[in-house]
């Protein structure tokens, strides 16, 4: 009997401690059934006393709630004890419990007795994505160190509506602070852009602690921590440091490309700039910094300004790679789908203010409108892709540039909208720096990179069309300078041919006339020497006119040989001693540049001949290796050129050195007038093998 009473003993030992599971619950009912199972086993085999037997059953019955009893106190007894250089495992002694009913303190303190709070562990974190939900947490700790201390218990959801924070005490649970959106930002118990609540602990001494986190109809994802002072204080500024220097980057580019758009009026840099800006308010809405220091009294701005800025992020980062890849309906087949989805992000920030200002204690529109926020975020986010990829197949180089750059903040957005739908991916999303702050950094500094590129290639693409459009503006001027000299030539012939012809017929008839009475008069044969005079003198001219037009055989004699004869002619009818020098082979150059420079140097004869008052002038013609020089000096009075330069004379020789890219360099004073025009050589034998 003794043994068997031994064997029971055990056995009953055995079901009081339970059968505990990685979450810390037990399960009484299976220890009692495997005990029922037991006893009635050793009925069948072994002969017991009948009062054994019925303490046994007794015991069947009480185990359950003696069982539950125990659990209980297991939940409660679960401390965190917190030693020197202790390393918090805060997940492996946190509980929680979901409802969705808003219930009080007290009701839920009654809960926690009779074990309907679950553990965290092995989670770290809670991802309830959307909720409908009330969460409350509980936890216990003890200070074990030889000193008073402040631990910090924070929740990584900065824009969570409502949490407050309750101790435990001898009359229930008291309230010792309060944060969220829904409260001013100086009623926080600690002034951090995240949820915070300051736990003081004295040495050896222990808490029970419950905290309600509200974020009924919104995304709920938070990683509860706890940390001491120093460690807290550390991280602390880490978090505010890397973010002071996020935002002076950004500031930075979005300076640098409006001094861009304003010195190069490209307007890449100006829809740059504003999709940084817009990611900058992003960025601080995201961690509730807008609340902090935008407008830290204005709850209801704060609760909507997630909504605004991600809004202005999606219509800014759509017109950003629009304009950066020259997306258009025709050269891309998502554009259409783009431009839909980006009107989209004009009505989400109407539709959360309508919503949260008229119908707050919808939870179910709330729902609604947070799953269509974040749907419509991440299948434009897919486009952005999409046209990336596409543009590098239709080879345009910047788009590896977009898909670089805006591939790391793309990723970090598609995490986060996972994240909000209730993913796991919550470690880079809940930390500091988190994903989509990391990509903005490396995303500014690669895009800018690509637009310096992309502005370099337009650059050059606009050197190309330029260079063009010279090549066929000069091909133009010269078809015209052939069309004119054509015409010239054909003037000539007429005036030469035709009119000179009956000039010299006219001529010939009035010589003949017959002798009478009257042609003995000697008025009358001064008449007609006058008439015979004039017809010489209009020949004469007919034959300068048709001259200037076009030198007789040009072609063959070439310009030196005309000018030399020009100047023969000057000696002969002019005042003024020219001289020509002349160096080089002028079959060197084409017809039409020999025509213009001739052109060029009988408009200078002229303006000396009417306005210099010189009697020495130079002209010389000089053919180098590298340019054309032409140079004129006389010894006038000075001042020739002033009426020259304001006449059509000289816009003609400005005209055609301008044709043939050259450049004039005018000294006028009293001692006389020098002209020198220098005219590139490459340029007129780059014309003269295109006239060939």
């Amino acid at each position: 009997m003794s043994a068997l009473s031994h064997k029971i003993l055990v056995l009953v030992i055995f079901h009081f401690k339970g059968i505990t599971t990685r979450t810390g619950r037990q399960y009484p009912i299976l220890g009692t059934s495997l005990y029922l199972f037991y006893i009635r086993y050793l009925q069948c085999n072994i002969k017991l006393d009948k009062v054994i037997i019925k303490i046994s059953k007794w015991l069947c019955l009480i185990l359950p709630l003696l069982l539950a009893l125990g659990a209980s106190a297991q939940l409660r007894s679960d401390t965190l004890n917190i030693k020197d250089n202790a390393t918090f495992q805060f997940n492996e002694h946190l509980y929680y419990y979901q409802t969705p009913d808003k219930l009080s303190v007290k009701e839920v303190s009654k809960l926690i007795n009779i074990n309907s709070f679950k553990k965290l562990y092995p989670d770290h974190a809670i991802n309830a994505g959307v909720t409908n939900s009330y969460y409350w947490l509980s936890f216990t700790l003890k200070n074990e160190q030889k000193a008073d201390d402040t631990f910090y218990f924070q929740l990584h959801q900065p824009w969570l509506h409502l949490a407050q924070l309750y101790l435990q005490t001898d009359t229930g649970y008291v309230l010792v602070g309060q944060s969220g959106m829904k409260l001013n930002f100086n009623a926080r118990p600690y002034t951090h852009y995240d949820i915070v609540f300051p736990i003081k602990l004295r040495s050896q001494s222990h808490g029970t602690f419950l905290a309600l986190i509200d974020n009924k109809g919104s995304s709920l994802n938070i990683l509860p921590t706890l940390m001491d002072s120093d460690s807290f204080r550390a991280e602390e500024k880490k978090e505010y440091l890397f973010l002071g220097v996020l935002t002076g980057i950004m500031i930075f580019s979005i300076l640098i490309n409006i001094f861009l758009y304003l010195s190069l009026k490209e307007k890449i840099h100006l829809i740059y700039a504003q999709y940084v800006l817009a990611m900058l308010y992003w960025m601080y809405c995201n961690v509730a910094l807008d609340f902090q220091y935008l407008y830290p009294n204005q709850p209801f701005l704060a609760t909507i300004s997630e909504y605004i800025a991600a809004s202005l992020g999606f219509i800014t980062m759509t017109n950003l790679i629009t304009a950066f890849l020259d997306v258009t309906v025709e050269n891309s087949r998502f554009k259409r789908s783009m431009d839909v989805l980006k009107y989209f992000f004009f009505i989400f920030p109407v539709a959360g203010f309508m919503i949260h200002y008229w119908f707050d204690n919808s939870a179910a529109l709330k729902v609604a409108y947070e799953y269509a926020l974040i749907s419509v975020a991440f299948i434009l986010s897919i486009l952005f892709y999409l046209v990336a990829i596409e543009k590098i197949f239709q080879k345009v180089k910047l788009a590896w540039f977009y898909l670089i750059g805006g591939g790391f903040i793309g990723f970090g957005i598609l995490k986060y909208c996972i994240y909000l739908l209730g993913g796991s991916l919550n470690s880079g999303a809940q930390s500091l720096p988190n994903d989509i702050q990391i990509g903005l950094v490396i995303e500014a500094i690669i895009i800018f990179i690509g637009i310096v590129y992309r502005y370099n290639l337009y650059k050059n693409d606009k050197e190309q069309i330029l260079l063009k459009f010279n090549l066929q503006q000069k091909e133009t001027l010269q078809q015209i300078v052939t069309a004119q000299e054509d015409e010239r030539k054909r003037i000539a012939q007429d005036l030469h041919d035709d009119l000179g012809s009956t000039l010299i017929t006219l001529l010939l008839h009035i010589s003949n006339l017959p002798d009478s009475q009257d042609q003995k008069n000697k008025e009358s044969q001064a008449h007609y020497q006058k008439s015979i005079d004039i017809g010489h003198k209009a020949i004469s001219d007919l034959r300068s006119i048709s001259h200037n037009l076009l030198p007789k055989d040009f072609t063959e004699l070439g310009i030196f040989h005309i000018l030399r004869n020009k100047i023969d002619e000057l000696k002969v009818i002019s005042n003024i001693r020219f001289t020509l020098i002349t160096e080089g082979n002028d079959q060197d150059i084409g017809n039409i540049f020999s025509i213009t420079i001739y052109r060029i140097i009988n408009e200078l004869i002229n303006n000396t001949l009417k306005h210099s008052q010189a009697s020495l002038a130079t002209i010389q013609l000089l053919l180098t290796n590298d340019e054309i020089i032409v140079m004129l000096e006389d010894n006038g009075i000075g001042g020739s050129t002033t009426a020259f330069t304001e006449g059509i004379g000289m816009k003609n020789v400005r005209s055609r050195t301008d044709f043939l890219h050259g450049k004039i360099n005018i000294d006028d004073s009293t001692e006389g007038t020098s002209i020198i025009i220098e005219i590139p050589l490459e340029n007129t034998a780059k014309a003269t093998a295109h006239e060939d």
